[in-house]
């Protein structure tokens, strides 16, 4: 990354104050029209020179997953949208963006990028509906026909729009007042870049970018089966792989649930709803203990938490100094970012930079700018060094205080009052898929005492705690 010189510091990096005007430039991840289709043409000419047959199989080591075993079939019209796709730049960016923000604190195999999980949620998508055609009305067999390659495209693509670090938790990094914008960021690259368009346009044509827009938007124009497939309430394939492949890289079992049963008894009603039939309602019971096991065991583990707020403190600090006119050692990017109210001010070159390795960049940088509180924070970022856990009271409070103070530390930032987010279970499960039985549409809770039992429980919490660095008791001494 070039970085930019408004001044510079001990370590030879450019920095950047909030009085300069920069233009960030085209990210390595944006196509012209014009580049996509020379290489298409560029494409078909080297598959003639090699002795390529259209027909070959496209099992690739770029392909193979350990969930799913992706098998790609040319004559497969739902698999040539994954293989038309797959190195689209947009799509290989997900091999940079981490899936699971802090959880190799805990878990250290859990390093997976989410191309993976795109790559396994469109497969499963394909997968699912080839097997649904047979089992469905003729007039969805239809629907199926007009809209499954869109669908398995929006399966591959509803997760463009993540950023860095660590997808969910960037949003609270760089924008912590505003939600989580990365659908929002998903159709802005999908509408925005004129290179992935004119890719997009070739497999599906244009009014399959248009249906693609309309399911990312969740629109009426589209049946909602389309859609609810991919993002709906309760089961869906977005959720079935990142349970199954964040419990696999994490190491654990929690994840571990009967996805075959499952993709066996769903349905998509007559009307276009995406369902299940009562036989598949005890292994659809079996997802959402592992996903629930997957909050509270990996998501929510103490020390993930920890770090992932270690992480917002950094970009709140980034941004304080930023705006206090601070000499910060910054990439055009990064100044737009610091910029910005919120991710949709973002340009869309901005957007595709905010790689992980553009975020270590800077943390790595930041490690040693001369802000005592940015320079530590990145420092135990980079090298891992999650703050320590306390009960939550008064007197704990007092005492932990008192030692980040006498350590030279802001408590703002070394003192952190942790409140786990609560999942709410009883709002899923009421927007969860229904259950068929005979003719009728029966909601989850209604026919199983277990998800019954959940919708009671309405949330998970968990207790609130206090978290300081280690070295502050340097400075301890025994009353």
């Amino acid at each position: 990354m070039e970085p930019f010189a408004a001044s510079q510091n001990s370590t030879g990096l450019g920095e950047a104050t909030s009085n300069d005007r920069l233009t960030v430039p085209p990210s390595a991840f944006q196509r012209t029209a014009e580049k996509e289709h020379d290489l298409f043409v560029a494409e078909q000419a080297y598959r003639r020179f090699k002795g390529k047959a259209e027909n070959r199989p496209w099992l690739v080591r770029s392909t193979l997953d350990p969930l799913h075993g992706v098998d790609l079939k040319p004559g497969n019209p739902l698999h040539q949208v994954i293989k038309g796709l797959l190195d689209a730049p947009v799509l290989q960016r997900m091999r940079h963006i981490s899936q699971l923000s802090a959880g190799s604190w805990v878990f250290p195999d859990a390093v997976q990028p989410r191309f993976g999980h795109v790559l396994g949620c469109a497969y499963l998508t394909a997968q699912l509906l080839d097997d649904l055609r047979p089992r469905v009305s003729e007039g969805i067999q239809k629907q199926i026909d007009q809209y499954g390659k869109a669908v398995v495209a929006y399966a591959l693509l509803h997760d463009l729009g993540h950023i860095a670090p660590g997808s969910h938790v960037a949003q609270w990094v760089w924008f912590p007042q505003n939600s989580d914008a990365h659908e929002i960021i998903s159709r802005k690259i999908i509408e925005e870049d004129p290179g992935f368009r004119a890719k997009l346009e070739g497999i599906l044509g244009r009014q399959g970018v248009n249906d693609l827009s309309a399911m990312l938007r969740e629109d009426g124009s589209v049946p909602q089966w389309t859609w609810q497939m991919i993002t709906g309430g309760g089961w869906n394939t977005d959720r079935g792989d990142w349970v199954l492949r964040d419990g696999h890289f994490a190491g654990v079992k929690y994840g571990d649930y009967d996805l075959a049963i499952i993709q066996k008894y769903l349905t998509i009603t007559d009307d276009g709803q995406f369902a299940i039939e009562e036989e598949g309602v005890d292994s659809l019971e079996s997802f959402f203990r592992a996903r629930a096991d997957m909050y509270r065991q990996v998501y929510g583990h103490r020390t993930c938490k920890v770090g992932e707020q270690m992480m917002i403190g950094l970009g709140r600090r980034a941004r304080e100094l930023f705006q206090a006119g601070y000499d910060l050692p910054a990439d055009a990017a990064m100044v737009e970012v610091l910029r910005a109210k919120n991710v949709e001010d973002l340009s869309l070159a901005t957007v595709l930079r905010m790689t992980e390795y553009w975020a270590n960049y800077h943390i790595d940088a930041w490690s040693s700018c001369s802000d005592l509180t940015l320079r530590e924070l990145s420092t135990r970022i980079l090298t891992r060094q999650p703050f320590k856990r306390f009960p939550c009271d008064d007197e704990r409070h007092k005492i932990l205080l008192k030692l980040v103070t006498e350590s030279g530390l802001d408590p703002n930032y070394f003192l952190y009052r942790m409140e786990p987010k609560p999942i709410d279970l009883a709002k899923d499960l009421r927007n969860a898929l229904k259950v068929k039985v005979g003719g009728t549409l029966v909601p989850l809770t209604q026919h199983s005492a277990t998800m019954e039992a959940l919708d009671k429980v309405a949330v998970l919490k968990s207790k609130p705690f206090l978290a300081v660095p280690m070295d502050c008791f340097k400075e301890y001494r025994e009353p």
